[in-house]
């Protein structure tokens, strides 16, 4: 297994990312490469961390140094996100390939089974990836999510599916100027400032720790990145939640525009073993607005939900 030990410059697209214990990369069939981080002990029952689309780890920025305290805490990174290689083709990028991917991580790390948390997309990869193989999944934490479909829900309504294919075509049919004017407006000011508007709470995120996530999806594959959201939004998990016996803990954001809280309902009356959370004043970013929040509800679950639960070393410090 390569990895490395503190000799890497900073992989989070995030303010102030956290220190890894150890790092790699983990070959696929096709040659590209998965990065991945762990934090933590290296005993215990693992915490592994699914982002989003287009996300680098800003959205976990906060979960990471607070749950490593007491038990190892693994993060990647999809294919062509971050540090992870594109796919040998772009066309082949699919929800599919990223829960095949994080198996195949599992297998390569040795970790038999784990807690998962999921954000945003990662929410409906995590809940087929859990319908393949529950034994895997000691316990579910799906943070501002949706069962599927993703485009059609995007903002509560379907205006985002009836534009997806026109900017479809436009990123493959002039590949000058799209990415272009992409990667040059979307980590500037007057983004942040009109994101800020309706998307976060600007009074709770400041410029700082949003602009590295900014720059991240700035420099992203604009074919990719729309690959995987269109296959992300002909997904639909919502039969196989019936049958879904792991634990989880679905938390939503009641201003959430992204993926509007009514879905994180959704999710939970559809689980037979599920617990719900709604964050009152949240957004999408509500990891980034509210971190105790969220990561003591998260925290009060694994307790009681999961083996090796009771956080000792957090518990003797008084936190």
């Amino acid at each position: 297994m390569a990895t490395r030990r503190h000799d890497t410059p900073r992989r989070f697209a995030a303010y102030l990312p956290p220190e890894p214990r150890e790092s790699g990369f983990m070959p696929t069939e096709d040659g590209s490469r998965i990065y991945w981080e762990a934090y933590g002990p290296p005993t215990g029952m693992p915490m592994v961390l699914t982002d989003g689309l287009a996300c680098n780890g800003t959205f976990y920025v906060n979960q990471v140094p607070y749950f490593a305290q007491t038990r190892p805490v693994i993060r990647w990174a999809y294919r062509g996100h971050g540090l992870s290689d594109p796919p040998a083709s772009t066309t082949t990028m699919s929800v599919s390939v990223c829960i095949d991917d994080l198996f195949r991580l599992l297998d390569h790390l040795g970790i038999d089974q784990a807690v998962h948390l999921g954000y945003s997309m990662g929410v409906q990869l995590l809940l087929e990836a859990a319908a393949r193989h529950p034994k895997r999944f000691s316990a579910l934490c799906l943070l501002c999510g949706t069962w599927g479909h993703l485009i059609d829900s995007f903002h509560g309504n379907s205006i985002a599916r009836t534009v997806f294919p026109a900017l479809y075509s436009l990123v493959l049919n002039d590949h000058n100027i799209f990415p272009k004017v992409w990667r040059t407006m979307t980590p500037t000011r007057p983004v942040y400032f009109l994101t800020s508007l309706s998307e976060f709470d600007g009074r709770l995120i400041e410029r700082e720790q949003l602009m590295p996530y900014l720059d991240h999806l700035a420099s992203m594959d604009m074919e990719l990145a729309l690959t995987l959201a269109d296959s992300a939004g002909l997904q639909d998990t919502r039969h196989l939640l019936p049958g879904l016996r792991v634990p989880t803990r679905v938390l939503g954001a009641y201003r959430d525009r992204f993926t509007p809280y009514y879905l994180s309902e959704e999710i939970f009356h559809a689980l037979p073993d599920g617990e719900l959370c709604i964050v009152p004043g949240g957004t999408h970013s509500v990891t980034l607005e509210q971190p105790d929040l969220v990561n003591l509800r998260i925290e009060d679950f694994l307790v009681r939900r999961t083996p090796q639960g009771t956080p000792k070393a957090r518990r003797k410090s008084g936190r």
